[in-house]
């Protein structure tokens, strides 16, 4: 294993620790408690990435003046910083951001809906395999087997994702019994609200809203429930679609799977210059709060369309919660700037492929916190199969580790 790989295999772990962590925040007691509008999240994601990378560049320039005093009197020296300045900022940052605002935002949506490793395995399994089309049959990076051996080494892989996510999603059996109860109670109840039939529908009912916290009614705040409520238009039909908010949710982590598995695909084709080091960190944090803010003044357009009024379309907008969701939210992207910034050395030294890839075993870590912190795998008999398939996660990265070709 050359020096490059072992850097690679470090930064991947460290990727992997990060990742599996950051959405904890997402379903702690403050987010909980306000019921946290998922752009909001993301938002102080986006702001923490951009505050941390400025940090780390300052640093990094900092360290590059001395390193070239020190590089004159010592002609050995072989450590290298790259000086970073806003000529090396790169327009390709703002695809990695396009794609990352949307998914973390269906991301931070299906944590707080389906569950945080639930949520991980989902979006973890997606990004793998795409991370695998994209590798070895865009990029062509080479398997020592060739793309069978490829192909074995992931699917050994996504088995062992498959069982996580699997095992993950269980409910507990007194949580089954209250649902059934509570269906049970709706059923018997249903016909003494619905007496008076298809006459009872509302002209509301006729206009086409979504019942989501991501798009909330003018002046009213994001509901909770646990069912969404799509109201059609009268063309299409007068009856309401419930949707479980659950399915919505595991429905987010795949969207977020498919958008996160390209961000970092123009890291290949951004200029050399400005991939050195942290450089793309920094460009991609200044692209993604950018994207935030017309995210915001898109989201404001909507509503105020939707309220026909300006003024009560921006006080529709959810609020940012600044005492109860800075330090959460600040902690968040703390945990995803480590994880993105390792991520990157770790696809730069070993590949898109091996490289990201084995940044999706941060499922593992998103899982330990699920069972361990927020009980969200009950069962010794699940616990045991979350277990098993984690060894197969780990059996599927080693044959990956093994078959590839620097």
């Amino acid at each position: 294993m050359t020096t490059d790989e072992l850097i690679g295999f470090i930064a991947a772990f460290c990727a992997a620790l990060s990742f599996g962590s950051y959405g904890v925040p997402m379903k702690g007691e403050a987010a909980t408690r306000v019921d946290v509008d998922p752009l909001v999240f993301q938002s102080y994601k986006a702001f923490a990435v951009l505050l941390i990378s400025s940090i780390l560049i300052y640093c990094n320039n900092i360290l590059a003046d001395e390193e070239n005093d020190h590089i004159i009197d010592n002609a050995n020296y072989n450590w290298t910083f790259h000086k970073w300045s806003f000529s090396d900022f790169t327009p390709w940052a703002f695809l990695s951001a396009i794609l990352w605002v949307p998914g973390g935002t269906a991301g931070v949506y299906a944590v707080r809906r389906a569950g945080l490793a639930i949520s991980v395995g989902i979006w973890s399994c997606v990004i793998v395999i795409i991370s695998f089309i994209w590798g070895v049959l865009i990029f062509g990076e080479k398997q020592k087997s060739g793309a069978l051996g490829a192909v074995k080494a992931v699917s050994v892989l996504c088995i062992g994702l498959c069982g996580i996510a699997y095992f993950s999603s269980s409910e507990p059996e007194s949580k089954k019994k209250v649902d059934s109860r509570l269906k049970e109670v709706i059923d018997e109840t249903t016909p003494l609200s619905s007496s008076g039939g298809d006459d009872t529908t509302s002209e509301g009912e006729d206009q086409v809203s979504l019942d989501l916290e991501s798009f909330p009614h003018c002046g009213q705040p994001p509901h909770s429930h646990q069912t969404l409520h799509f109201h059609l238009p009268p063309l299409i039909s007068k009856r309401t679609i419930h949707v479980p908010k659950y399915h919505l949710g595991l429905f987010f982590a795949f969207l977020n799977g498919l958008l996160a598995a390209t961000i970092m695909i123009p890291l290949h084709y951004a200029p050399p210059h400005s991939t050195q080091g942290i450089g793309y960190s920094m460009s991609f944090g200044i692209a993604a709060m950018i994207v935030v803010v017309f995210a915001w003044l898109l989201r404001w357009m909507v509503c105020a369309l939707q309220c026909r009024s300006v003024v009560k379309g921006y006080q529709s907008l959810p609020s940012f919660h600044f005492k109860d969701m800075l330090r959460p939210g600040m902690l968040a992207g703390l945990l995803y700037s480590i994880g993105n910034l390792s991520g990157i050395v770790s696809i730069q030294k070993l590949g898109n492929f091996m490289g990201y890839s084995l940044n999706q075993s941060s499922m593992i870590v998103s899982g330990l916190w699920g069972i361990f912190y927020y009980k969200e795998i009950p069962g010794f008999k699940n616990i045991l199969g979350f277990i098993s398939s984690s060894v197969i996660v780990f059996v599927g990265i080693l044959l990956m580790g093994r078959d590839h070709q620097a």
